[in-house]
C-alpha cells in the first residue's frame, strides 16, 4: 500500500480506535456508578448499529469479488457470484430451519474465525505469539464473554436461535465457563506482547472490560459497531483508493446508505410482525446475519489475499 495511503488509513484507523475507546468507556464507567441498561435501549442500539454500519459493511462483496471473478469469467462474473453467494446463505438458512441446535455451535464458532481474522489484520497480531492463538483468542472475545459471564441475559437469545430450552443452553454456558480462565490468560498474553503502544491495544482491553460488566447485547453492538464494522469498511475505503481519503468516502457511501436503507425497512417489517420479546426480533435477524456470514468471510478472505499482493 502506498505510503500516503498507509497515513489515512491509519490515522482513521486510530480515530476509530479512540471513538471506540470512549463510547465503551462512557457506557462503563455508566454501569459502574449503577445505571441500568433497560432491553429497548439495548435493542435501540444494537440494531441502529446493524442498520447503520453493521448490515452494510457487508454490502461491498460483489465490488470487492468483481475484480477477482472478472478478469476470469468476464463480463458474466456476476451471474456465478450471486449464485455461490446467495446459494451459500440459502443453505446455512435450510440449516437453521433443519438443525438449529448445530447450526448455532457453527455460527459461534464461524464468528470467531471471523472476528479473530479482522482482528489480526493491520499490524495487531504480535510476531511472537502464534497467529492461531490471537485469531482464537480476540475472535472469542465479543462470543465467549457474553455467554459465559451472563449467562441469564444470554441464554434465552442463543435458546431461541438453537431452538432448545433455556435451562439446557444455561447448562452450556454454565460449563463455558471455565474456558473464561483461559482465554484470560491468552488474551494477558497478547497483550504482553504487544507492548504499549501496539495500535488497538487500549481498544481491545476496554472491550474486554465492556463484556464484562455491560448487558450482552449492548457490548455485543458498542463492539460490532464502532470496532468491527467500521474497521472493515475503512479498509475497504483504502482497498479501492488509498491514496484519496474524500474519494474513498464517496464511494463507500454510495454503497453504505442504499444497503441501509434496505436493512431498516427489513427490521420495521420485523417490528409490524407484533413480536412480543428481544428473541422474537433478533432471531430472525441474527439468523439472517448468520446465513450471510459464510459467504462475507470468504469474500473478505479475498480481500486481505489482494491487499498482501497474493492474487495475481
Amino acid at each position: 500500500m502506498a505510503a500516503a495511503g498507509r497515513r489515512w488509513l491509519d490515522q482513521a484507523l486510530r480515530a476509530q480506535s479512540a471513538t471506540a475507546c470512549v463510547v465503551t468507556a462512557g457506557f462503563c464507567t455508566a454501569a459502574a456508578c449503577d445505571v441500568r441498561f433497560g432491553v429497548a435501549l439495548q435493542l435501540a442500539v444494537l440494531l441502529g448499529g446493524i442498520v447503520v454500519i453493521g448490515f452494510p459493511h457487508g454490502a461491498f462483496d460483489h465490488l470487492v469479488a468483481r475484480p477477482r471473478l472478472s478478469r476470469r469469467l468476464g463480463e458474466l462474473w456476476w451471474l456465478p457470484f450471486g449464485i455461490g453467494y446467495f446459494g451459500l446463505a440459502g443453505v446455512v438458512w435450510l440449516a437453521w430451519m433443519m438443525a438449529p441446535s448445530v447450526t448455532l455451535a457453527g455460527f459461534l464458532a464461524a464468528s470467531i474465525v471471523h472476528f479473530g481474522l479482522g482482528d489480526a489484520e493491520e499490524g495487531h497480531a504480535p510476531a511472537s505469539v502464534p497467529r492461531l492463538v490471537t485469531v482464537v483468542t480476540m475472535g472469542a472475545l465479543p462470543v465467549l464473554l457474553p455467554a459465559a459471564l451472563h449467562p441469564a441475559d444470554a441464554a434465552p437469545v442463543l435458546a431461541a436461535l438453537g431452538d432448545v430450552s433455556v435451562p439446557a443452553m444455561m447448562r452450556v454456558l454454565a460449563g463455558c465457563f471455565w474456558l473464561v480462565p483461559v482465554w484470560v490468560a491468552a488474551f494477558a498474553w497478547l497483550c504482553a506482547a504487544r507492548g504499549r503502544h501496539q495500535p488497538g491495544l487500549l481498544e481491545r482491553v476496554l472491550s474486554a472490560a465492556g463484556f464484562m460488566v455491560l448487558p450482552p447485547l449492548l457490548a455485543f453492538a458498542l463492539y460490532f459497531t464502532f470496532g468491527h464494522s467500521i474497521r472493515h469498511l475503512l479498509r475497504l475505503g483504502a482497498w479501492h483508493d488509498d491514496r484519496n481519503f474524500p474519494a474513498a468516502l464517496r464511494w463507500t457511501m454510495r454503497t453504505l446508505v442504499p444497503a441501509s436503507v434496505v436493512c431498516a425497512l427489513g427490521i420495521a417489517g420485523l417490528f409490524c410482525l407484533h413480536w412480543r420479546t428481544s428473541s422474537d426480533l433478533l432471531v430472525p435477524v441474527f439468523r439472517v446475519i448468520a446465513a450471510l456470514t459464510l459467504p462475507h468471510m470468504i469474500v473478505t478472505s479475498w480481500l486481505s489475499a489482494e491487499k498482501e499482493g497474493v492474487l495475481s
